[in-house]
């Protein structure tokens, strides 16, 4: 197996596979920083509602996991977000039931600038996670959200049953893949 020095630190990193130079560890899991974030868990799905968004950050009904920074991003990058759970099969084959995303909050300000994105929308008595497909916020047509999956079909908001949005950015879990520079 090919070895080489990590510059002037004397650890060694093996390259993977044997033979081949262009795969190489770049640091060890433990060395990766660890944060907590606030999830959403499908429970508390049902008290989700408009109250708590306006208290999110000390709100009880949440709990918390471990998340390791990917590289370049700080704590303060996700000093907003939240871990939601996804429930059904509604996104797949983009979210698969089970699996956890992570979101920040959008302020209603934007939400006309919303589009082709994925979101957790919190609506009238509703918390769903659905991709926008039309964004009508200005006129009164409202949102039109979709469900991926296909069999959800579609359906749209009216912007006064709107509590909150926010955009889904990454997967909970899943380490990123990144480009060195």
């Amino acid at each position: 197996m090919l070895k080489s020095e990590i510059s002037g630190s004397g650890q060694e990193i093996s390259s993977y596979p044997p033979g081949q130079t262009n795969v190489q560890a770049v640091g060890l899991l433990s060395d990766i920083p660890i944060i907590k974030l606030r999830r959403v868990s499908f429970k508390a799905r049902a008290s989700f509602g408009y109250m708590q968004m306006q208290r999110f950050r000390e709100s009880d009904i949440f709990d918390t996991v471990l998340f390791r920074l990917p590289p370049g991003r700080t704590e303060e990058d996700y000093k907003d977000a939240l871990v939601f759970d996804i429930e059904g099969d509604s996104m797949e084959p983009s979210l698969r039931d089970g699996q956890q995303v992570i979101a920040w909050p959008v302020s209603d300000s934007r939400w006309e600038y919303l589009h082709n994105t994925i979101c957790v929308v919190d609506y009238a008595e509703e918390v769903t996670v659905k991709a926008i497909l039309r964004n009508d916020l200005n006129n009164t047509d409202g949102l039109t959200l979709h469900a991926t999956g296909g069999a959800g079909g579609s359906f749209t908001v009216a912007r006064k049953d709107i509590h909150s949005i926010w955009e889904v950015r990454e997967f909970y879990g899943v380490v990123p893949v990144r480009l060195l520079p």
